[in-house]
């Protein structure tokens, strides 16, 4: 299908729809578009060249830069309105609609477009897509300036059979809009845009002075990240050795602790010895004077003895000679 067959079949298209956007998905305001600088840079530059595929062709799109949609409900019925960062319609937009437009003047956009970031991502790719799927958007992109190896650049999704299916690069990893006969391609920090010829479509001149600057912003990125990267494989096997030092010393000092345990504990038994041997000296030194004393006693009476018997010894003599004399 070409280009007008696209595009005519945006304008038969009823939006008019059943589906209700869940009351968590708010809707997009003048502030939570805004991003950041850089958010605020890619969105312009796709803009810039789209309006010049438009103007090189003589075509009167109405390229728009974050103006509220109207149209959607939530669940609980009031107004949904997403702030597409650049959408694509049939035809310019009114004299005085610069800030918002309703689905029933402008028709089912050909395209849309979505900077992803951090907090704006999962609804991009989720509540939001489903949106746009549902009033019929032919065509819808999600592109992550920042994105690296671990997750795509780009999301995409084109409508087939009434509803969305992945739209994927083709050999040549440009992903090629029927809605728009442009092919995009996953560069950064700006989206390449090449025309339905093959040719790149440039950007303006201060677009260009501003993408040299960015791209210079994420060289310097890139090598941060790679010193980071260095810093870290160096970093990791010190810090590894370090853990293991810290946890061989906790376990000596566990050791030491255990170790001064055990000596304090022989200690105690040591004296508690010494103490045993002490009380048994004593006592053998109280017992060895009473064993002296007793030898003493000993002695004592011996000797009382003796003198007993030579005093018995001496009566007698005493006796004999009395019965002598009287004889």
């Amino acid at each position: 299908m070409g280009v007008q067959g696209v595009i005519a079949m945006a304008q038969a298209t009823m939006w008019r729809t059943t589906y209700r956007v869940p009351d968590t998905l708010l809707s997009d305001t003048e502030e939570s578009v805004l991003g950041t600088l850089w958010h605020q840079d890619v969105t312009s530059a796709l803009v810039d060249i789209l309006r010049e595929a438009a103007r090189r062709r003589g075509i009167t799109w109405g390229v728009c830069n974050q103006i509220a949609l109207l149209g959607l409900q939530h669940e609980n019925g009031t107004a949904y309105d997403p702030r597409p960062d650049v959408m694509v319609l049939t035809r310019p937009l009114p004299s005085g609609n610069d800030n918002s437009i309703a689905l029933s003047e402008a028709g089912v956009p050909l395209f849309v477009f979505e900077v992803a970031s951090d907090s704006t991502v999962r609804n991009d790719i989720g509540d939001k897509r489903r949106a746009y799927e549902a009033i019929g958007v032919p065509e819808y992109i999600v592109f992550d300036p920042d994105a690296d190896s671990s997750s795509p650049a780009i999301r995409a999704w084109h409508m087939r059979g009434g509803v969305y299916v992945p739209w994927a690069p083709d050999a040549g990893g440009l992903w090629r809009s029927a809605s728009l006969a442009v092919s995009f391609e996953a560069t950064q920090p700006f989206l390449s845009v090449f025309d339905r010829d093959g040719r790149k479509i440039e950007l303006t001149h201060e677009m260009r002075a501003r993408a040299a600057y960015l791209e210079q912003r994420l060289d310097r990125f890139e090598q941060l990240e790679q010193r980071v990267d260095l810093y870290e494989r160096e970093t990791v096997p010190r810090l590894a050795a370090a853990e293991q030092a810290v946890t061989e010393f906790s376990q000596r000092l566990v050791a030491s602790e255990q170790a001064r345990e055990l000596i304090a504990s022989e200690q105690a038994r040591l004296e508690a010895v010494q103490a045993l041997t002490e009380l048994s000296r004593q006592f053998t030194v109280s017992e060895q004077a009473r064993v002296e004393q007793a030898r003493e006693l000993i002695a004592s009476e011996q000797a009382r003895v003796e003198q007993a018997r030579r005093l018995a010894e001496l009566e007698e003599q005493v006796r004999r000679l009395h019965e002598q004399r009287d004889e």
